[in-house]
């Protein structure tokens, strides 16, 4: 009797182990291809976090001009562009955290294949990147918020690579004078003759010219502004002056050259690593290189490294907070505290009777409902 008392109490051990065992999920972490999913389950990813960095830098070229070689002989000057250059020079940094799936941190969910008839349905959602979002939380909003993105094009010109004025006539009339002396007994005659051709003006001839018409430029200016037409031009003296500067100008230009200056933006996608806390996002030629700088915080070091393995556990992540700086020359263009997932710690939350939500950016357990 007492054997059978016995046998009856095992009996309904395993069968209430068995029934416990039903209901179970069991979730596996996946490392390669060769991973033996079975047809009742779905596979999920932990996110990491991406920075989306937009660098708007200032694109700087020095062109020399086609005069420069006389720029010593007719202006006097030893400051001029004498090759061709490109430096760049950030302007403003603005970064952004959006996520993606983490490709180290893949994980199968495997349903029971068989479950108890009082047991109800079981709803999981997932964000569009495959991370968890909800489970059995059928409360959750519907709906993925999206990271709002906006699209910016900078675009600003200052000055243009055309040198105005150098492409002149090429062409100078050349007149040579020809003697020809005839002699007829003790008598002689010369004989002129003029021949008249076009040949191409060199290079020290057009410097010439073009030094000549910046002195009548400053002369014309001189006039203008000192009365010497003994003419009221009311407010078009304003204008005549500036319109002789640029021309001025555009005149220096051919022998003292040209700085061309464009605004670029540069997008940049970085996945932060905890083995590499400084890096190189950016180099332009001739410049200093964009570093990024992260220092990692000290909030999790209480937390285990290792989640409890156990039947009904999800695997989530929880964020760690870091300051990210981005430099150039020294100079500081961003200094923010932000979140980064995969420099957390990877934790476990039972499943069995639990409404669970998490953060869709971060990974991180944000709502528990206990039933």
């Amino acid at each position: 009797m007492k054997l059978t008392i016995r046998n009856t109490f095992v009996l309904a051990i395993l069968l209430l182990i068995n029934l416990q065992l039903l209901g179970q999920i069991k979730v596996s972490k996946v490392f390669n291809k060769n991973f033996n999913a079975s047809p009742d389950g779905f596979y999920y990813s932990l996110p990491q976090t991406v920075l989306k960095i937009d660098l708007v830098v200032e694109k700087i070229q020095k062109i020399p001009g086609p005069l420069s070689e006389y720029s010593r002989e007719y202006l006097g000057t030893s400051d001029f562009i004498t090759t061709n250059s490109t430096s760049y020079r950030v302007v403003n940094v603005d970064v952004e955290q959006v996520i993606s799936a983490d490709p180290k941190q893949l994980y199968y969910v495997q349903f029971p294949t068989e479950k108890p008839k009082d047991e109800k349905s079981v709803a999981v959602q997932l964000t569009p990147y495959g991370t968890l979002w909800a489970y059995d939380d059928l409360g959750s909003t519907s709906t993925y918020d999206k990271e709002s993105r906006v699209d910016q094009t900078f675009f600003l010109l200052e000055g243009n690579e055309d040198f105005k004025y150098f492409a002149d006539y090429n062409r100078q009339r050349k007149i040579d004078t020809i003697v020809k002396k005839i002699s007829i007994d003790t008598t002689t005659i010369e004989r002129f003759v003029f021949r008249t051709n076009w040949v191409n003006k060199s290079a020290s001839e057009r410097a010439n010219e073009a030094a000549m018409q910046i002195s009548r430029i400053r002369d014309a200016r001189f006039n203008l502004i000192s009365g010497y037409q003994e003419v009221n031009y009311g407010q078009s003296m304003y204008y005549m002056d500036s319109e002789m500067l640029k021309l001025e100008r555009q005149y220096l230009d051919l022998f003292l050259g040209k700085e061309v200056k464009t605004l670029e933006t540069h997008t940049i996608y970085y996945i932060p690593e905890k083995d590499k806390l400084q890096d190189v996002i950016f180099k332009g030629a001739n410049s200093s290189p964009v570093e990024i700088f992260i220092s990692i915080g000290n909030s999790l070091e209480l937390i285990p490294d290792s989640p409890l393995d156990k039947a009904d556990n999800l695997y989530y992540r929880i964020p760690e907070i870091v300051t990210v700086e981005i430099k150039n020359q020294g100079g500081v263009y961003f200094r923010e505290n932000v979140l980064i997932s995969q420099f957390g710690v990877v934790a476990a939350v039972p499943v069995l009777r639990n409404k669970i939500q998490f953060d869709p950016k971060t990974g991180n357990l944000v709502k528990i409902v206990k039933e």
